[in-house]
């Protein structure tokens, strides 16, 4: 079954490795994760039969935490225990679903990252340890997910040990199921699967972005690396007769890299910016929630503490992606001011071939004026900056509940 699944390759064919993350991502997540190109056609029927049940499944869930919220609007304590997982269900109904019915886009921007952006530990194995260390926030973020998961799993197992006919999260659906067990079971499973997706989604995600932009990161820095390599083998040359004509020659060929990958960082932009809205927007409320149920139950909260402490670090490591990509790019402008281009006209004879070589160092210079930001819809900047605004608010929301309280 695992094979109609899309497995990225590497340019020699070769299945790349995931990390547990990515795979129980691409295991359990039909609803985000993308078919094989050779799967067979009526299996991307199926696969859209799949996303429009998913999409009625979280509507179902939708309505009936809606409706718990309205019947304890007037009892802060039993409302905000509904709130956090209302929030969270929204968020992901937005983000996954939307994902998903572009999926396809989803799988060619991987195709063309494993092709032509991803850092291979045989093409620079000191940027390849690096990323693996850059990734680590990521995954505890991903495990503290996976563990909150695990609490609602148990506590399902042990509502039907015990014969309890409760659900998984605050909601009262439309229909009777206490009293009946065809009725409860399918809406506990509904839950669980709904949780599934939830939280796959989440880290899936995460690990996925962190990829993409810690590898475009590295590339950036091989591109100026072998920049600076390239110029300083010039210059040691004591022939100066066509040393401009090398200088430009590389100069030409780093930016040309330099466009290749500011293009692939805008095609993350656009497959992600909507995603990061909604995951932003939705931060500091969730944050609040998820914080006021813990302090107000710390016992029996314990899938809501793993979650609160997950989703900080999850937009802490969104917002140091933000940065890191920042801070590389806004060191491009100053790569071309800092090349040695005054040795190599002082060195020139050629006052046209001079002439012509400032104006293309002037355009190299423009060209990377503005570090690159990843943005949500252009609302702001993804960066650390945003995410302490973010803690901010939802600490300013929380001790507005505890006044309330």
């Amino acid at each position: 079954m695992f094979n109609i699944l899309y497995r990225p390759r590497l340019p020699n064919g070769k299945h790349v490795p995931l990390n547990w993350s990515l795979k129980l991502y691409r295991w359990t997540n039909i609803i985000c994760w993308p078919l094989e190109d050779n799967a067979p056609h009526w299996l991307y029927f199926f696969d859209r039969f799949l996303w429009f049940l998913g999409f009625l499944t979280f509507a179902v869930h939708n309505d009936a935490e809606l409706r718990y919220l309205r019947v304890y609007f007037n009892n802060l304590d039993e409302m905000l225990t509904g709130v956090p997982t209302y929030l969270v269900l929204i968020e992901l109904h937005l983000r996954a679903f939307s994902l998903g019915w572009r999926k396809n886009d989803f799988k060619n921007l991987l195709k063309k990252f494993y092709a032509e952006i991803y850092i291979e530990e045989s093409v620079n194995l000191k940027i390849f340890k690096k990323i693996k260390r850059q990734m680590w926030p990521i995954l505890t973020f991903s495990l503290l997910y996976f563990l909150a998961l695990n609490s609602y799993i148990f506590n399902a197992v042990y509502v039907l040990a015990t014969n309890k006919r409760e659900l998984l999260y605050k909601m009262i659906p439309a229909m009777e199921y206490k009293n009946n067990f065809y009725v409860y079971f399918p809406l506990l499973m509904s839950n669980i699967w709904v949780g599934f997706i939830v939280t796959t989604m989440m880290f899936g995600e995460g690990n996925t972005l962190g990829l993409l932009i810690f590898n475009l990161n590295g590339r950036y820095l091989m591109m100026r690396e072998t920049f600076k390599q390239k110029v300083d083998t010039i210059l040691k040359s004591n022939l100066n007769g066509n040393i401009v004509e090398k200088y430009e020659r590389i100069l030409r060929e780093t930016l040309k890299e330099n466009l290749r990958l500011n293009k692939f960082a805008r095609e993350i932009q656009d497959e992600f910016s909507f995603r990061i809205f909604v995951m932003f927007s939705f931060s500091a409320i969730s944050l609040c929630a998820l914080g006021f149920k813990v302090y107000t139950s710390p016992v029996n909260s314990i899938g809501y503490a793993f979650w609160a402490i997950g989703k900080i670090q999850e937009i802490l490591a969104f917002g140091q992606l933000g940065s890191t990509i920042i801070s590389t790019t806004d060191q491009l402008s100053t790569m071309y001011y800092e090349s040695k281009w005054e040795i190599v006209i002082e060195r020139s004879s050629n006052t046209p071939d001079n002439v012509k070589l400032l104006k293309f160092v002037t355009l190299s210079i423009v060209t990377n004026r503005k570090p690159f930001h990843f943005t949500g819809l252009n609302f702001f900047n993804v960066s650390l900056v945003s995410v302490v605004a973010i803690l901010q608010g939802a600490g300013s929301y929380f001790t507005f509940l505890i006044s309330l309280r």
